[in-house]
């Protein structure tokens, strides 16, 4: 009987926690991962607009890489959709190197998962 309580128990705080509608960590990460993606497409882009010379210049910056993100916490935005949340980034980005920095973030669920916005 008491077995049998306390998996009921755990089985509502799991229920509880898969319901709270926030992002998780790895959303946290996979979002941040979409977003440099898209900001590489961007800059490879621009680079083909001034030629050859556009072109090695973006390579030379190099990519952006992601080390890790740890998630602190978050909150419903309130004035806005989605969820605000204060993240640790560990990241080397080209010209300035590796950093490991507190930010707080602003990630909303679209149909393909937790986007970052700007």
């Amino acid at each position: 009987m008491k077995f049998m309580l306390t998996g009921a128990v755990l089985a509502v705080s799991l229920l509880a926690v898969g319901c709270s509608g926030e992002p998780s960590e790895a959303d946290i990460r996979a979002a941040f991962e979409k977003d440099m993606a898209k900001t590489a497409q961007s800059l490879d882009e621009a680079g083909k607009l001034f030629g050859g010379v556009g072109k090695s210049f973006t390579d030379s910056l190099g990519k952006t890489e992601l080390h890790a993100v740890k998630k602190i916490g978050c909150t419903e935005a309130k004035e806005a959709p989605g969820f605000v949340c204060d993240v640790e980034v560990d990241m080397t980005v080209p010209i300035a190197g590796r950093s490991k920095e507190m930010t707080t973030v602003r990630f909303v669920k679209g149909p393909d998962g937790w986007v970052v916005m700007q």
